[in-house]
Parts: C-alpha cells; structure tokens; sequence
C-alpha cells in the first residue's frame, strides 16, 4: 500500500481555504433549473462548514456590473467579506484574488461556484498549476447544461484535483462526531 499516496486524499481543516466563485444572481438564473437548488444548498453547507472550522472565504464575482451581485442566500453568509471582482475567467489569473490565496498560506483550496467548465474549470487547472491540493465539491458546482458539469469535472480529477461530494468533504473536515463543530454542522448534513 502506497501511504503517499492515500494521504493526498485526506484534507485536514488547518490546511483549507473556501475559494466561492462567482455565485451571482443573473449566473445563477440560468443554471440547468434541476440542480439550481442542490447546488446552492451544498455551496451554503460548504461555507458554514468553513466557517465553523474559522477557514478562510475567498468569494470572487465575475463582472458584476453585468451579471449581479453575489446571490443573496449566500450573501447573508459571507457578509463582511470582501468580494473580489474579475474579469478573468480563472481566479488565479487576476492579481488581486491570486494573492490573497497565496498570501493566506493554505495548501488546499476547496472550490464550489459558477459555472463548472468555465471559471470553475480554468481556476482549479491554475490553482493544481501553482501547487495547490485543489477540492472541487462535484455537487457544489453548476452549469448551464448538465453534460458541460459532468465533462469539466471529470477533466480537474484527471488533472489531479480531488472531486467529492459535499458531505464527504465535511465529513473528512469533521473527523468524528460527538464535537461542539460536529453539533454544529450536522443539522445541515440531514
């Protein structure tokens, strides 16, 4: 058994950063309407879970002027952060979001957002490029068309990131039940 090997499965909450892209409401409105919903619960569960484990938040949006603001449902969450507007598709690819990342000194960047074979795709390619363990949460993400979700995600685990569900990723961050963080998260884990 290669033990390297496993262990670059594992994520360890000290390690994380949430990176939310681009969850904005005229996006998010012309998601495939089946998967809208779920998609959004799981972004939600997913900031929760980060915060109560006091990980970083990076939520970027692309050119707001024309395509909204940041969903309110997951506003109401990530109120007091700073939104970093782009106009590159990939978050690594602008200056500003690029640095808070590297600056934040996390090695694993666990991604949810908008849309799933465009920004999402591009940025975790740059991130897995610059040496990042990069998690996308395959049921955190969203397209316009299912079959542009499934395409893009299994193009980022063949490219070496680590795609999991929602709950998984959760439940590896918790590690066990029985904790104060574990009560916590669990009512939304139902």
């Amino acid at each position: 058994m290669d033990i390297q090997r496993a262990k670059r499965y594992l994520i360890i909450p000290e390690d994380c950063l949430l990176l939310v892209i681009d969850i904005q409401d005229r996006l998010y409105n012309a998601m495939e309407s089946d998967f809208r919903e779920v998609f959004l619960n799981n972004g939600k569960i997913l900031i929760e879970t980060m915060h109560a484990f006091a990980c970083p938040v990076v939520v970027t949006e692309q050119y707001p002027r024309g395509l909204g603001a940041t969903l309110s449902d997951i506003g109401a969450l990530i109120e007091g952060l700073h939104k970093y507007e782009k106009l590159a598709f990939s978050c690594c690819r602008d200056d500003n979001i690029a640095s808070v990342i590297d600056d934040s000194g996390k090695k694993t960047v666990i991604v949810t957002g908008i849309e799933t074979h465009v920004c999402v795709l591009q940025t975790v390619l740059d991130l897995l490029c610059r040496g990042y363990k990069v998690v996308v949460a395959a049921d955190a993400v969203c397209s316009r068309r299912d079959y542009d979700r499934i395409y893009a995600l299994d193009a980022m685990a063949g490219a070496g990131a680590l795609v999991y569900t929602t709950e998984a990723i959760a439940f590896m961050l918790l590690e066990r039940a029985g904790t104060d963080i574990f009560k916590k998260i669990s009512p939304f884990l139902r």
